[in-house]
C-alpha cells in the first residue's frame, strides 16, 4: 500500500505537526508495512521537525512563482491564477463548460502525474477548508480527481461558507471524495445551513489525539529540560496566543484589545500565586508566516511581575512542547491543538473560540465547558473560569484524561477503516 499525505500548510504550525504525527502513528500501528509519503509547503522545517523526510508540494512551490514574477505580465498572470484557475480546474474534472479546452500551468499536470503513483491520497485536516482562506484550498483535491486516485479527507473542520465560489468548490470536492470526516459536528451543521454537499460526511477526530508519547526514543535535550526545570520551581499555568487575522474583524475586535484583556487574565493568574509559562504553537520558522511569540513578547509590557511572566523562544517540536505542557497544571489556549497537545499529555487545557472548530472539539469530548468563547476573554469572565478549574484541577484532570482516551479509541478505528478501505480498492 502506497500513500501520499497532503494538505497540511508546514510543521512550522505545531498544530499541523501534530494532527500529521498522530495519523503517521496510527498508521505505522495499524498498517506497518504501508509506504507512506508526506507532502509540506515547507519540506526542510518540517522534516526536520517531524524527524522523517518530507516532500516539497509542487502546487505550492508554482504559486510562489507566480506571485513573484515580475512586471506587468506577472501581475496579470497572478490575477488570473487567483480569479479562473480554480475553474479551469473545475471544468477539466467534470469535463464541461466552456473553460475546459482552456491549458493548465505545468505544474498541475505533473502534480497529477506524481499522483497516479500512488494508491490513494489523505489529505489530513484540521481546519483547512475556510472561505477567508479562499478556493486554492481544493487545488489538490480537483488535480486527485484528475488522477483517478481515491481521495480520503480525515479530521477536517470546514467552514465557514460565506463566499459563493468558495461553496461551489466545496459542495463538489466534498461531494466527490471517497470521505469527508469530520473532526467536529458543528462543521457539519455549518454545511447544512449552506447547502453543501453531505453525502460523503463521516465522523471522525482530530488525528493529533493519535500521537503517541514516543516515551522510547524521546531524548529530552538541555532546552526542554530548562524548561522542565523552571516549570518545576512553582505551579505553573501555560497559555497560546496568536495574531487573530484573518479573523479579527469577523470577531468584531482588535488585536490590541485582545492582547489587554489576555495580559488581564495573566495578571489574575499571578495573583493566584501561579507562574504564566507563554508557549507558541507557531514561530517563523523557515519562512513561516506567523510567529506567536511575538504578540507572547508584546504581553510582556502588560505583565504586572514579568518575573514570573516566561516567553519559550524556542523552537520545539510538537512532542517537546507537549512535555512541557504535560508538566503544567492548566493550559489556556488561543490555539487549538496547544489544548490538543496538552490535553494528550495529560494536562488539562482551556481553549479559546475565535472559530467553531475549538467549541467543536470541546462539544465532542463531552467536555464543553472547557471551550470559551473569545466574547468572555475579552469581557474579562475568562478570568474568573481559569480560577474556577483550578480550583478543581484533580477532578478536571481525570475529567479530561477519560475523554482523551476515548477520543484516541475513535480515532484508531476512523484511521483503521479508512485503510481497509483503501487496501479493497474503494
Amino acid at each position: 500500500m502506497k500513500l501520499l499525505i497532503l494538505g497540511n500548510h508546514t510543521c512550522g504550525n505545531r498544530g499541523d505537526s501534530a494532527i500529521l504525527r498522530g495519523l503517521l502513528d496510527a498508521i505505522a500501528t495499524l498498517e506497518p508495512d504501508a509506504e507512506v509519503d508526506v507532502m509540506s509547503r515547507y519540506p526542510v522545517s518540517s522534516s526536520w521537525l517531524l524527524n522523517r523526510p518530507v516532500m516539497g508540494d509542487p502546487l505550492y512551490s508554482q504559486m510562489k512563482q507566480h506571485n513573484n514574477a515580475a512586471g506587468v505580465v506577472g501581475r496579470v498572470k497572478k490575477v488570473l491564477r487567483r480569479r479562473y484557475q480554480h475553474q479551469v480546474l473545475l471544468s477539466r474534472v467534470t469535463d464541461s463548460g466552456r473553460l475546459r479546452n482552456i491549458a493548465i500551468a505545468q505544474g498541475f499536470t505533473d502534480f497529477v502525474r506524481l499522483l497516479s503513483g500512488y494508491d490513494a491520497i489523505i489529505q489530513v485536516g484540521g481546519s483547512f477548508f475556510v472561505d477567508l482562506y479562499g478556493v486554492p484550498q481544493f487545488e489538490h483535491a480537483l488535480c486527485t480527481f484528475m488522477a483517478k486516485k481515491p481521495l480520503y479527507m480525515v479530521g477536517h473542520s470546514v467552514g465557514p461558507f460565506q463566499e459563493p465560489q468558495f461553496n461551489q468548490l466545496a459542495n463538489y470536492v466534498f461531494g466527490h471524495c471517497n470521505a469527508l470526516i469530520l473532526r467536529e459536528s458543528v462543521s457539519l451543521d455549518l454545511m447544512k445551513q449552506s447547502a453543501i454537499d453531505t453525502s460523503k460526511v463521516e465522523h471522525g477526530v482530530d488525528t493529533a489525539w493519535l500521537v503517541s508519547h514516543h516515551e522510547e526514543d524521546f531524548v529530552a535535550d538541555y532546552r526542554v529540560q530548562h524548561w522542565l526545570k523552571v516549570i518545576g520551581q512553582q505551579k505553573t499555568v501555560a497559555i497560546t496566543l496568536r495574531e487573530l487575522a484573518p479573523f479579527d474583524k469577523r470577531l468584531g475586535t482588535t488585536q490590541k484589545a485582545y492582547e489587554q484583556a489576555f495580559a488581564d487574565v495573566v495578571n489574575r493568574i499571578l495573583d493566584s500565586g501561579w507562574q504564566v509559562v507563554a508557549l507558541s504553537t507557531c514561530t517563523g520558522i523557515d519562512s513561516y508566516n506567523k510567529d506567536d511569540r511575538m504578540i507572547a513578547l508584546n504581553l510582556q509590557s502588560l505583565v504586572n511581575d514579568p518575573s514570573r511572566y516566561h516567553v519559550v523562544m524556542d523552537e520545539l517540536n510538537d512532542l517537546e512542547m507537549g512535555k512541557i505542557f504535560g508538566a503544567c497544571d492548566l493550559t489556556v489556549g488561543t490555539r487549538l491543538h496547544s489544548a490538543i497537545i496538552s490535553m494528550n499529555f495529560g494536562t488539562p487545557a482551556i481553549a479559546i473560540n475565535y472559530e467553531h472548530k475549538s467549541a467543536g472539539i470541546m462539544q465532542q469530548l463531552g467536555i464543553p465547558d472547557m471551550a470559551v468563547d473569545i466574547r468572555h476573554l475579552l469581557d474579562g469572565s475568562l478570568g474568573a473560569k481559569v480560577g474556577d478549574t483550578l480550583g478543581q484541577l484533580p477532578a478536571v484532570r481525570e475529567q479530561v484524561q477519560q475523554a482523551v482516551a476515548a477520543e484516541r479509541e475513535v480515532g484508531l478505528k476512523m484511521v483503521k477503516s479508512v485503510l481497509q478501505r483503501i487496501g479493497e480498492g474503494k
